[in-house]
Parts: structure tokens; sequence; C-alpha cells
């Protein structure tokens, strides 16, 4: 997504769409050397590990779960049943 503010709608949409109790699974990669090398020329807009939980919550999500590694940050949320 081209902006915090798009991946933020995208947030809210996902939390919409899913059943009661469902869960929302994703992962980005790191902003590093390697990764801005691979979107050079394209849009790169990685999701934040620090701030990623607020905006889950923001979107209406529940049970966050963010796990930064060193190349990703995979995560977890669910809407409320």
């Amino acid at each position: 997504m081209p902006t915090p503010e798009l991946q933020d709608r995208l947030f809210a949409e996902a939390c919409r769409v899913l059943r009661p109790g469902g869960v929302f699974v994703g992962s980005d990669g790191r902003a590093d050397l390697p990764f801005r090398l691979i979107y050079l020329g394209d849009t790169l807009v990685p999701v934040g590990p620090e701030t990623l939980p607020s905006r889950l919550e923001a979107a209406g999500l529940t049970d966050v779960r963010v796990t930064p590694t060193s190349r990703r940050v995979h995560f977890t949320a669910r809407r409320p049943a």
C-alpha cells in the first residue's frame, strides 16, 4: 500500500470482512538495505513493528501479536467475537 493511511484502511477492511473471531495474519519485510534495493524505483512503505499494534487495534482488531525478526515482521490479530 502506498501510504500508511491506505494501510490503515486495509486493516479496517480486513476487520470488517472477517467473521467474528476470525484471524488476520500477515507479514512484511524489514526496511533494511537489501529490502530497499528490491523496491528501488517502486513504492516502499514498510509496516513498522513499533506502531503496528496500535494501528491494528485502531482498526478494531484485538489479540494483536507482532513478532519482528531481523528480516521480517509477522503479525496476527483477531476480529472480536
